[in-house]
């Protein structure tokens, strides 16, 4: 199954220890058939699609499909050491890399280092029923799709649980060229960390991002966003609020959503809305998506829902279709 730096690290606190190094390989992989419309239309148009993923204008962004090697070692002591390689892989376009990192965990949490997946996008992105699917609320205006859907390089985080409470801190170490001399480094190390808090049948998030001046880069690149989370039985309910700085566009994203489990099928309605500070438009971004998913066994699932993004910049897409899930 895919995993997260964060859930890696968190999980490897948490877990028994081993007596000898353990390898592990896993992957999933995912192939839809969308029909899109609208003025922008997948990634060339209206039409009939074959992808994994999708967002505004890409019919494979923000995809699923991931081929993970994950190695731990007992060093003794209540100690592991950990190694992860990720690949990122989409059904028909090609093979990139997500997740490359080594680290320590043990009593004091885990310790990673490499290109990791940064906590203000773990803290609450598997909260979106339709994740990487043409349905995902990054990049369709219900979640800032940069802060949401990439990975960081040259990155050292620390990852524990304390009662129950998540606690996650990276930083991005930036040695770039000053723009003024090729002798002097910029030295503005980004920084992001998230706490989730459980309360009772209630998740609390809260995470925050900072990127000013990374590699020459924009003053007042920051976003904070808060989350809460609820689950009763079959119902789940969950929304956040994004507060994104002047170089993310000034303004604010918001995003709910709820789901219904009935049996083996689950049926989910989000809704999102983007300010047009940030699209750029004459009108705030609205999103919507509608689905149904089917647990045919533990491992492969199959959904159908239909999503629409009526963009502030008086564009709009909307995509219909089906889609099947198979993790190994």
């Amino acid at each position: 199954m895919k995993k997260s730096a964060i859930a890696v690290a968190v999980a490897a606190v948490l877990a028994a220890p081993v007596a000898l190094a353990d390898v592990s390989i896993s992957g999933q992989l995912q192939t839809q058939v969308v029909s899109y419309g609208g003025d922008i239309g997948g990634a060339a148009g209206n039409g009939l699609y074959v992808t994994d993923g999708g967002v505004m204008g890409n019919a494979n962004g923000g995809n699923w499909g991931a081929l993970n090697v994950v190695a731990t070692e007992d060093l003794g002591d209540g100690m592991k050491a950990l190694a992860k390689y990720s690949f990122n892989i989409q059904t028909g376009t090609g093979i990139g890399t997500r997740e490359a990192y080594v680290g320590l965990a043990g009593g004091f949490g885990a310790v990673l280092g490499g290109k990791l997946n940064h906590p203000y996008k773990t803290a609450t992105i598997g909260w979106d029923p339709f994740v990487s699917t043409f349905m995902q609320a990054r990049g369709n205006g219900g979640m800032a799709l940069g802060l949401h859907g990439s990975e960081i390089d040259n990155a050292l985080a620390y990852a524990g649980a304390f009662g129950g409470v998540k606690v996650v801190a990276a930083v991005v170490v930036d040695e770039a060229n000053d723009a003024t001399s090729t002798w002097d480094t910029v030295g503005n190390h980004a920084m992001a960390f998230s706490v989730n808090a459980p309360i009772g049948p209630i998740e609390l998030a809260l995470a925050y991002i900072d990127l000013s001046e990374m590699g020459n880069g924009p003053d007042n690149a920051s976003a904070f966003k808060v989350g809460a989370k609820w689950n009763a039985g079959d119902f789940t309910v969950a929304g956040q609020v994004e507060s994104l700085d002047d170089a993310f566009g000034d303004g604010n994203v918001m995003y709910l959503t709820g789901s219904y489990k009935m049996g083996n099928n689950t049926i989910s309605a989000s809704f999102g809305s983007t300010d047009k500070e940030i699209d750029g438009g004459s009108d705030d971004t609205t999103y919507i998506a509608l689905g149904v998913s089917h647990a045919m066994s533990k491992n492969t699932s199959a959904f159908l829902g239909y999503r629409s993004t009526d963009a502030g910049t008086g564009l709009d897409e909307t995509a219909f279709g089906a889609g099947l899930r198979v993790k190994f």
